[in-house]
Order: structure tokens, then sequence, then C-alpha cells
């Protein structure tokens, strides 16, 4: 009796043919795997690529798979720490201007760059005809009466909390 090859050539399969019990890519090894590749400093897209499987791909299963999903937020977590580390132990105006920039951008609620800005404005109203005060009683463009002429101070800091001064609340 010959023997009857039952399974293709690595060369003959589709390339989707590896699928998982359910259908699809994802596996459930894969969370553990996101969460150590992550840790490294790694993205997220990058832990798909070593997995050779497209981000769109990946953050389909973080939609429909909740055990990858909460990886997915340990393994967020865990690739800012190598980057904090880096950060706080370089010694090289370079080496500190890329760890910020990786912060910025892995975590970028803790890191972004915050700009506040504040106008004061500051209108004389004895040099405003009747017209433009009746536009700004009644909420009208002030273009639609003419340029009214104003003063202002732009603030480009965190505006700083009002402290009563001692003795008085």
């Amino acid at each position: 009796m010959p023997f009857k090859r039952t399974r293709p050539k690595a060369h003959e399969r589709h390339p989707n043919q590896n699928l998982g019990r359910n259908g699809t890519l994802y596996r459930p090894e894969y969370c553990e795997m996101a969460v150590e590749y992550m840790a490294k400093g790694h993205t997220l897209t990058a832990f798909a690529g070593s997995i050779n499987v497209s981000i769109d791909t990946v953050n389909g299963w973080v939609q429909r798979h909740p055990d990858f999903s909460l990886a997915i937020d340990r393994a967020r977590a865990k690739q800012v720490m190598p980057w904090e580390e880096k950060l706080m132990t370089s010694q090289r105006s370079g080496e500190v201007a890329a760890a910020i920039f990786a912060l910025k951008n892995s975590a970028p609620q803790e890191w972004r760059e915050v700009r506040y800005a504040s106008f004061d404005h500051n209108v004389n109203a004895r040099t405003l005809t009747d017209e433009q005060l009746l536009a700004i009683a009644s909420g009208v463009r002030p273009a639609a009466v003419g340029a009214i002429d104003v003063q202002y101070n732009r603030l480009l800091e965190r505006p700083k909390p009002y402290r009563a001064p001692k003795g008085q609340k």
C-alpha cells in the first residue's frame, strides 16, 4: 500500500490556511505574547508585524476578544516603562529627545505638551458708536457694524490658580 499524502506542502498552502479553531488567525497565546513584546517598548503595530498580520487584524481582535483587549491594555501600560527608564538614565540630549518623543506617542494623555491660551480683551466703551454698542448688546457680529478696536493679551502658559492674600478668604 503506497503512502498517501494528506497534507499539502508548505508552498502549496493558501496563506490563510493556518487559521485557528475559531476560523481566524487569532490565538489565545497572543495575549501574553503582546504583553511581553510591547513591554520592550514596541508598538502594537510592531507586534502585529512580528506575528505576520496587519494592524487592522489586531485591532479587530481587540474588538472581538475581551481577553485580548485586556491584554493590550496591560501591554500599552508596560510599553511606556522602558522609555521612562531610558529618559531617567540618559546622559545625552539625543537620547533624552528620542525617549520624550516615544513617550509623547505611546502615552499622549500623560506626555503631551499642554498649551493653554487665555485672552484678555480691553475695549474702551467711550470710543464705540451707538451702533457698535447695540451690536454687542444684541449679539450681532461686530463686522456687520464696522470694526471695533480691541486690545488683547494672549497668555500661552497654564493659568495660575487664584490664591487669596494671607488673612483673606
